[in-house]
């Protein structure tokens, strides 16, 4: 009886695994990031093999299971090549591995890389999704920041005026984004999915960047804003009942554009982190501010 048993484990394990891999396989064909890429021509550059793993869970989609293995190889490609420990996280992209990021960003990047080998994996009685990588990784001078830094960023429910360490907002509430710097500063704010899409809230095309000045607080959007109908709202993504989001808050002495999306691709935090590393990060400071988001 137990041998049959452990067959019927094997059986079903299986036939996951076959079932996971066609969906993870069917949205990689779709996937333009997944054609082989461009090999960056710079000696600068340090080239490193990684691997990532994530231990599936009953809720875990194909698409959710390959990007946070992906995200993990990631993590040990930059360890690798410039010495910066970013946590392994079993989430997607909550504000402290997205602040990791940032700093590591300022260290080095990843500009390009290539997927070795990509699928589920059987250990034990436990199915895993695997991720090995090669990527090219271009370090970056490091200088000192000085004082410079954001004082303040945090994420209310519109009307309220108290914000709470660990918000948690129902799909469809409105909220508000606060921030304040020590320096006067030109301040870009971003919305983060737990996938790593991005999304610009400001500056946009309907408010351009203004100076904000040391130690006075904005409000985006504020009441004169939210008049003319300009109005932030969270929701959770398809299928999930919640979900893990994050605003990340970038001030700089001087005006910059951080890779905005062109209408055309959708825009990733590693867009983001790529504009920053090319920036000296004397000029520039970020706070990242997480909350949760439920139906």
């Amino acid at each position: 009886m137990k041998i049959e048993s452990i067959k019927i484990i094997k059986c079903l394990l299986s036939f996951f695994i076959v079932t996971y891999a066609v969906a993870v396989y069917s949205s990689k064909a779709l996937r333009a990031e997944d054609t082989a890429p461009l090999v960056p021509d710079n000696d600068n550059l340090k080239i490193v093999e990684a691997v990532g793993e994530i231990l599936l869970g009953d809720d875990t989609t194909p698409a959710q299971g390959r990007a946070m293995a992906r995200n993990n190889a990631r993590r040990n490609a930059l360890e690798q090549a410039v010495g910066v420990k970013v946590h392994s996280s079993t989430v997607l992209y909550n504000s402290s591995l997205i602040s990791d990021l940032v700093v590591t960003a300022t260290k080095g990047l990843i500009v390009e890389e290539q997927i070795i080998d990509d699928g589920p994996v059987i250990k034990g009685d436990q199915i895993y999704h695997i991720c090995k990588l090669r990527a090219y990784v271009k370090p970056v001078n490091i200088e000192k920041r000085g004082n410079f830094r954001v004082l303040k960023a945090e994420v209310l429910r519109a009307g309220s005026d108290r914000g709470l360490k660990n918000p948690v907002f129902q799909d469809n509430d409105e909220i508000q984004v606060i921030v304040s710097v020590n320096e006067a500063s030109h301040i870009n704010i971003f919305s983060v999915s737990q996938d790593g899409m991005v999304s610009q809230l400001y500056p946009n095309k309907f408010f351009k960047s203004e100076q904000l000045a040391a130690d006075k607080t904005m409000i985006f959007p504020d009441d004169a804003q939210r008049a003319l109908g300009l109005r932030l709202r969270v929701r959770t993504p398809k299928k999930l009942s919640s979900a893990l989001e994050s605003v990340l808050v970038v001030a700089s002495k001087e005006m910059i554009e951080l890779h905005p999306a062109d209408g055309m691709n959708e825009l990733m935090l590693t867009d983001v982190l790529k504009s920053l590393s090319g920036i000296d990060p004397s000029l520039w400071a970020d706070m990242t501010v997480g909350y949760e988001v439920r139906k």
